[in-house]
């Protein structure tokens, strides 16, 4: 996976490059990973499952930067990750032209362009790249500005799974899935 990177100045006035992430940033995104946790109420997975090691994280980058139809982004500023993306590509044949995509960013860091910038940046390196002709995403029923977002670049909804996420409080919500067609 080959991937220039990009400068971005954000609604914020702070400016941020958007590149493929490296071997030597999986200590970096273990961290950030746990401030997304914290700082999140929409992510599925739970502190006590986060557990990869540096090497676990190491081999995950590998893994999606050595795949055809496979992407790892992370926005930096000021040095730091601050948000990040993932495409993690189908690798039967039959459904490889698909992609699941996945989003993460600092909670100072939203609303003031980053994810827009972070999606824009994959699917226009899905579309050079010519292999994915769908990306597929889930998030959460309550989450409106994410959804926002997704709708904003040109996701649709494809389905519900009702009452698929079990809160800490025993609630259940419901999980949206969306799709984006890629031309």
């Amino acid at each position: 996976m080959k991937m220039d990177p990009v400068t971005v100045t954000l609604k914020n006035r702070i400016t941020v490059q958007i590149r493929a992430a490296v071997k030597t940033d999986a200590a970096a995104l273990l961290d950030v990973g746990w401030r997304y946790l914290k700082e999140s109420e929409f992510l599925i997975t739970m502190a006590d499952e986060f557990n990869f090691t540096k090497q676990q994280e190491e081999a995950w980058i590998r893994s999606l930067n050595e795949r055809e139809n496979g992407l790892l982004i992370v926005a930096v500023a000021h040095s730091k990750i601050v948000g990040s993306l993932d495409l993690r590509g189908e690798a039967r044949t039959k459904v490889r032209h698909n992609a699941i995509l996945g989003i993460a960013i600092r909670k100072e860091w939203q609303r003031v362009g980053l994810g827009t910038a972070l999606m824009q940046t994959a699917i226009r390196w899905a579309k050079e790249k010519c292999i994915l002709k769908n990306i597929w995403l889930n998030v959460h029923a309550t989450n409106e500005p994410a959804i926002a977002l997704y709708r904003k670049m040109g996701f649709t909804d494809a389905g519900v799974q009702r009452n698929f996420i079990r809160e800490t409080n025993g609630s259940f919500t419901d999980n949206h899935i969306m799709g984006l067609t890629l031309e």
